[in-house]
Formats: C-alpha cells, structure tokens, sequence
C-alpha cells in the first residue's frame, strides 16, 4: 500500500500514525509510504513488567516439517499452561490444519469449557466466543493466530487471563508472498525480513497485547517456538515485558 498512501500524504502538512505495533520502524515507514525523513519513536510501556508473566518453550520445534514429531511436546506444553492457569485462556495457532491436530492430541481437558474457531465461521465467531469470555471463567479458546481474535479485540479485567502463541506467526509461503519476498530483496536486500519475519512477529506482539489492557490487569503469557531464542526473533518481542524459559 505505500505507493497509494504516499501520494495522499503529500497533500498533507502531517501525519501521525500511532500503534502499539508499529515495529521496526523501518519496516513500518516503508509500509505505510513515509518519507525517509520521518521521526520514529517507541515510548515507555504504561503497564508494569510483573503484570504479564512471560515463558518460552524452546524445547518444541513448531516448523512445517518438524510439526508432526514435535505434537506431543506441544500438547504437553499447552495441558500443562492450561492446568497451571486459572481463568480463561487463548491458545493461537498458525493455520487450522495445526490447530485441528493439536486438539486431537489434546484429548479431553478437565475443568476446561473448550471452544474452536472454525474456517468456515466468518463473524459468527465473535458472536460466540465473546459472550462465553464474559460470562465463564474456564475457557480454554483455540484459535488462528492474526485472525479475528488475534487483533482488535478487547478483553480486560477477568475476560482474559493467559495466551499460549504456537509458532513465530510467519505467513504461510505462496505465491504472492514469493513475489514480495523477491521484489523487498531486489531493492533492499531484506527480502525475508520485510515479507515474513516482521509480519509474523506482529502477530505474536498482538496476541501478547491481548492479556494485560488496563493498570489492574494480571496474566501469563506461553510462546512456544524454538525460534523465540534466537536474537533475530528474540530481540523483536515487546521490550517491557521479561521473558522467562519454561520448564520442560
């Protein structure tokens, strides 16, 4: 969009664009059509550290072809944050077909009200689960991660107590998305960065935004990936939260 979005700005004075995801800024000016010229800035987190208890599983390898060996570790992982955690949880997948195998693997879940987004569910979606995150406190949601649940959805207070996001959100490799590999590579030589990496990491840092959204908030928060360990991935997470390894 930023050829479209550059031509409207230069009939303005200014423009502000403010999010709590506009990260890297480099990538972000280069999305939204600003000027090279254009001041960046990341304030200060309003919320405190201790508000969202952070943990990464690093032991589970949740890549295309290592998904199937690596299942019972997930559903290991995601049981164990679910009896762990009290209230009501939202455990984010990468595509269905993940989503769809990992609740098998899951089995039954005790004490648990379960609720699975489906692909044919449209906004029907949000008519069901919202209602169930406000009035029960036992929800255990399963859900894609950057869809409709993943962003633009405010949960505050005791609606939402705990995350779990599977996988470092990378989009799914297509054709079109080839394409903007090679045309970002082609004239800036960041190629994955701009079409997958930053776009996957948003995601995850509006899947983490979901928990804590007012000053008296508490909750917890799973990435599972080996990936979070690795500076290129680990250095893009929200700074103002602390990042724990979890427990194998």
């Amino acid at each position: 969009p930023a050829r479209l979005l550059r031509e409207r700005q230069q009939a303005l004075h200014s423009v502000t664009a403010f999010s709590a995801t506009l990260s890297p800024p480099d990538w972000m000016c280069s999305l939204l059509g600003l000027e090279d010229e254009a001041v960046c800035r990341r304030l200060d987190s309003p919320f405190a550290p201790h508000q969202l208890q952070v943990q990464l599983a690093l032991e589970v390898d949740t890549r295309y072809r290592q998904r199937e060996a690596s299942l019972p570790r997930l559903a290991a992982q995601v049981t164990r944050c679910l009896q762990r955690q009290p209230g009501n949880c939202i455990v984010y997948f990468p595509s269905y077909r993940y989503l769809e195998d990992c609740v098998c693997q899951l089995g039954a879940l005790p004490g648990r009200h379960c609720w699975q987004q489906q692909p044919d569910q449209g906004h029907r979606a949000r008519e069901e689960l919202l209602p169930l995150l406000e009035n029960r406190r036992d929800v255990a949601a399963f859900c894609i991660l950057g869809g409709v649940f993943g962003e633009g959805v405010d949960l505050p207070g005791e609606r939402l107590a705990s995350v779990v996001v599977v996988g470092v959100g990378l989009p799914q490799v297509n054709r079109d998305r080839e394409l903007l590999r090679q045309w970002y590579q082609q004239r800036q030589g960041n190629g994955f960065e701009y079409a997958y990496l930053y776009p996957g990491m948003q995601k995850v840092a509006q899947a983490l935004g979901r928990v804590v959204r007012g000053s008296s908030d508490r909750g917890t928060a799973l990435l599972v990936d080996r990936r979070y360990g690795e500076p290129g991935y680990g250095n893009l997470l929200p700074p103002w939260w602390q990042y724990l390894e979890a427990q194998s």
